[in-house]
């Protein structure tokens, strides 16, 4: 049904917004039409468009509810050579449709969610994807031509209530000039991957894998270490790639080499960045200067609701991103369309025709060719009831229902039961994810559940074997398997070491279809599992964990949380922002695997309601998945859910009895440890930046606000590690408890250009993983153990003792050592330590270094006896010959003929020497001396020889190809 005042006929609006002319056969080949996004295109439309065809579309669930951070509220489509290609979050897939009848001609499907517009370039159409992946296809047939993994890593974790890798392509591609640019990691800390790649070969021209590590300037003058957060449209800006960065500002590199020119958080607070920008022509200052072209922002988006009224980002212009342009005139998404339902999302012209797109998930075609309108309906639209024939309360066997009462995920590893399957698909509390090691029958499982109408947040699929995913810890309420061949696996014992680590403790069940005499070993075989309990009930083994993870702490208040599960370094677990809280609401607290949280109502500040404000109803939520949950889901996960009253009058500020200054506390000192370098006891203090929360001592984490959300490890002296991302809350919200290191979402009623405004929860991860700290300033005298860590982005500790430092430092500040390296020339370089690929040692100092040096001095050493290990790795040639050097110690001749590549054949593998009962009065002097090419040091590390020693880690030797081709 129509209103009056859209029954103008589309030749007056035409006429309105454009200036008539002759058509063209321009496409719209890349969202917003080309690389600088400018949405401006000198085609003119028909004066006379009728409604050709609509595709009927579910409407997308964009990963974040923050506005600034929308980037896939809507379909995208892009048009070239009368073909339009969309992509999809809601089936993981990219399809394309004949752009005169709207008939579908191919879809191709992904292993996560596809946010971004693809961009189509010659006859080939490229993608990325949630799974970490970007893909080439053929344009006229959808044709696999070659997929991209850009971390050589199958790490999993859920991220935005998906199952998803933790590098998702979120920087979404540009192509110009052959060369398809993209990024993928959305956590700093986690290593964020910049990429330009051949177009036609998927071969990498460059990558920039330093940018997660930058320390420096964030929110109220705060400095920590941080980074880049790829999340929007990349943008080529005259020779300059532009990395859009969330809800903060973006970062600019050279696009010919990838290499960082500016990226830096908004000095003052209060100031909302987003994820839209695109790069134009400034205004002309005279008839023959050039304009220059500037990056653009829509005032629109870089607005957020403060606690105290709205604040706005600078030098925006409102409604940039909600028109385009065609010749001299605007096409503004806000007036309406005849024959064009809801509110627009996005215009696009491309040979004759104007497509539209509604938020509410509609595509609409309109042309010059009268024609019956067609009408396409997605089976994503049906009904829950129709999609699988099974009614809502299609019973499911006992052994599965009581379980799954509360919801969650439940993985299914090969499981060949398809009437299980339906009627699991018929509860809707439920998430599935299914993996099936046979590609073909993947692809036909997909299609069939897609015709059936089941999104991918409904069920979703992994076509990798089971042993080449990393699947995420205590994730899944139940997991469902049968025989191993199914899952890529030779043996029951197999599987079940794989799938056990991902259920979620307190009840989670393991569920294995096997023979009774199978289930007799099996049960005799994994006695001993943590937590376990097994059972037999209806032919399948049931390994049930029960209970909380041995060491693990609940916490329901009180300051202390000796969760003996949380130690550093740590990585993503989880990510969402479906439970959100006012940044000075009461602390959360954790009770068997549940979160209780209360916000506040702050919106009411402008309307004269002041703090301390009311508390609002508690929110429940999963700690291992950061699933929400209703009061009823959370009472059959605990027995016991402790909340606030909400009549009593809560204090504006909660702080330990320990900080007196609500505002500006003091630097924290937390006891006394041992000084690392020299071995003398000392006060623990330790870097924090900018925070009203002082931090809390929790028994083996201190946890703080220092600019980001940060922490520091009292059992191996961490230093600061900043949790760069989130801002954490003015109450101390960064919780170990329940086996994990939590950081809720405490972010509302805060503007500031943090660019991630999220919860998470992180997990102990092993000392190979990379993680920079900052130990702080200190000067240093009687050194008896050390680690330099040359090109490094940060410091680091070790269980065992050794405090690397990055020398150069470059990542905060470091104790000053009395250290020479000579020439001052040398060149750094770096690379993440995931790209390691063997050799002994820890990842993070190989994966760094610098060439060059020709003698390294180190003063003020103690006298004595020291264990000595020097690392190597060459990163520049491939074959022996091309870089040989000498290294004498004080003097005396210490390796000959040193080839790196010769002994390791790889530019991946650590090499590392030892050497003990190495005697040093006061000085170190290491002397390198090339014989061919420039020496080169990864790593240097004295121990004195009465203190106790890191094993040097074996590494696994493989090698992941990241370019694959069908």
């Amino acid at each position: 049904m129509h209103c009056p005042a859209l029954r103008i006929s589309l030749t007056l609006i035409l006429l309105i917004f454009l200036m008539g002319g002759t058509a063209s056969a321009n496409d719209w080949p890349m969202w917003r039409l080309d690389p600088a996004r400018s949405a401006h295109i000198e085609q003119t439309l028909p004066e006379s468009l009728q409604l050709q065809w609509v595709h009927r579309l579910p409407q997308l669930q964009p990963a974040f509810k923050n506005e600034r951070l929308q980037f896939d509220a809507g379909y995208e489509p892009v048009v070239k050579n009368g073909i339009l290609f969309y992509g999809s979050s809601q089936n993981d897939s990219v399809t394309a449709l004949d752009l005169k009848t709207g008939k579908q001609l191919w879809k191709y499907m992904t292993d996560g969610p596809v946010r971004f517009a693809p961009v189509a370039w010659k006859d080939s159409v490229y993608f990325g994807s949630d799974d970490g992946c970007l893909y080439a296809v053929a344009a006229q047939t959808g044709n696999l031509l070659w997929k991209f993994r850009a971390v050589p890593s199958t790490r999993l974790i859920l991220g935005n209530r998906r199952l998803i890798s933790v590098w998702p392509v979120r920087g979404g591609p540009v192509i110009e000039n052959d060369t398809v640019y993209f990024a993928a990691g959305v956590w700093p800390f986690e290593g964020v991957f910049v990429y330009a790649l051949d177009t036609a070969t998927g071969k990498v021209k460059w990558v920039n894998d330093r940018l997660g590590f930058l320390y420096g300037q964030h929110p109220h003058a705060a400095e920590a270490l941080g980074g880049v957060t790829p999340q929007g449209y990349l943008v080529i800006s005259d020779n300059e790639l532009i990395v859009p960065c969330g809800t903060a500002f973006p970062a600019r590199l050279n696009k010919q080499t990838g290499k960082l020119i500016e990226f830096e958080l908004p000095k003052p607070g209060r100031t909302p960045g987003g994820w839209f920008t695109a790069a134009g022509k400034a205004a002309r200052r005279g008839e023959t200067e050039v304009a220059p072209t500037t990056l653009q922002f829509d005032r629109d988006v870089n607005s957020a609701r403060h606690e105290n009224g709205q604040n706005y980002g600078p030098d925006g212009k409102r409604g940039l991103r909600q028109q385009i342009r065609l010749g001299d005139q605007s096409l503004k998404y806000q007036t309406p369309i005849p024959k064009v339902d809801g509110t627009i999302h996005s215009l696009l012209v491309a040979s004759d025709y104007l497509i539209a797109v509604t938020l509410e998930g509609s595509i609409y075609c309109l042309g010059p060719n009268k024609t019956t309108p067609i009408t396409y309906e997605s089976p994503l639209l049906k009904e829950e009831t129709v999609r699988s024939g099974q009614p809502q309360n299609a019973q499911l066997p006992a052994i599965f229902s009581d379980q799954l009462q509360a919801g969650g995920y439940v993985f299914l590893a090969g499981i060949p039961d398809a009437k299980l399957l339906n009627t699991l698909l018929a509860k809707p509390q439920l998430q599935m994810i299914y993996l099936q090691n046979h590609t073909g029958q993947i692809k036909s499982l997909r299609q069939l559940y897609h015709d059936r109408g089941y999104p991918s947040s409904k069920l979703a699929f992994l076509s990798d074997p089971l042993n080449e995913v990393e699947l995420p810890a205590y994730f899944a309420q139940t997991i469902i398997t049968a025989e191993p061949i199914h899952s890529g696996m030779n043996t029951y014992s197999e599987l079940i070491s794989l799938l056990y680590p991902s259920l979620r403790p307190y009840g989670g069940r393991l569920l294995v279809k096997c023979s009774e005499a199978d289930h007799q070993k099996l049960a005799v075989e994994f006695k001993t599992l943590s937590q376990v309990k097994i059972s037999r009930v209806d032919g399948y083994s049931v390994f049930e964990k029960s209970g909380a993870i041995p060491g693990s702490s609940n916490y329901t208040g009180g300051w202390s949380s000796p969760d003996e599960l949380v130690k550093a370094p740590v990585g993503v677990l989880w990510y969402d922002d479906s439970v959100g809280n006012f940044k000075r609401a009461p602390q959360p607290l954790f009770v068997d695997g549940v979160m209780i949280s209360h916000s506040k109502f702050w919106q009411g500040y402008p309307a004269g309601i002041r703090p301390p404000y009311k508390l609002l109803d508690p929110q429940f939520a999963d700690v291992y998945t950061g699933r929400k949950l209703d009061a009823t889901q959370a009472e059959m996960l605990t027995t016991e859910l402790p909340t606030l009253d909400q009549t009593e009058k809560q204090p504006s500020q909660y702080r330990p009895p320990y900080q007196k200054n609500d505002w500006s506390p003091a630097p924290p000192v937390i006891g006394e440890r041992t000084n690392p370098l020299t071995g003398k006891t000392e006060p623990r203090a330790f870097p924090k930046s900018y925070g009203c929360d002082g931090g809390v001592d929790y028994n083996y984490l201190y946890t703080m606000r220092s600019g980001t959300a940060a922490f520091y490890d009292k059992r191996v002296e961490s230093g600061t590690i900043h949790i760069s991302g989130p801002r954490s809350g003015c109450t101390n919200s960064i919780v170990p408890a329940n086996g994990l290191l939590n950081v809720p979402y405490y972010f509302q009623g805060c503007t500031c250009s943090y660019p991630l405004p999220v919860g998470l929860s992180m997990i102990s991860m092993p000392e190979t993983h990379e993680q920079w700290m900052v130990w702080g300033k200190s000067d240093v005298q009687q050194v008896q153990r050390v680690g330099l860590n040359f090109g490094a982005p940060g410091d680091r500790m070790t269980d065992k003792g050794t405090l690397w430092l990055d020398t150069p430092s470059v990542g905060g500040p470091s104790p000053k050592l009395d250290l020479q390296i000579i020439p001052k020339s040398v060149e750094s370089f770096y690379q993440h330590s995931l790209w390691i690929e063997g050799g002994r040692g820890w990842p993070w100092v190989g994966a760094s270094g610098i060439t060059g040096v020709r003698e390294i001095r180190l003063n003020q050493m103690k006298a004595g006896n020291y264990t000595m290990r020097l690392y190597f790795r060459e990163p520049e040639f491939s074959s022996p010959g091309q870089r040989v050097f000498d290294i004498s110690l004080n003097g005396k001749p210490l390796i000959s003929q040193l080839d790196i590549y010769q002994e390791t054949q790889s530019n991946q593998k650590i090499l590392v020497r030892e050497f003990s009962q190495i005697h040093l009065d006061n000085q170190l002097n290491l002397t390198l001396t090339a014989q061919t090419g420039e020496p080169l040091l990864c790593g240097l590390e004295l121990i004195e020889q009465s203190l106790p020693v890191d094993i040097l880690v074996e590494l696994p030797s493989q090698k992941q190809e990241l370019l694959t081709k069908p």
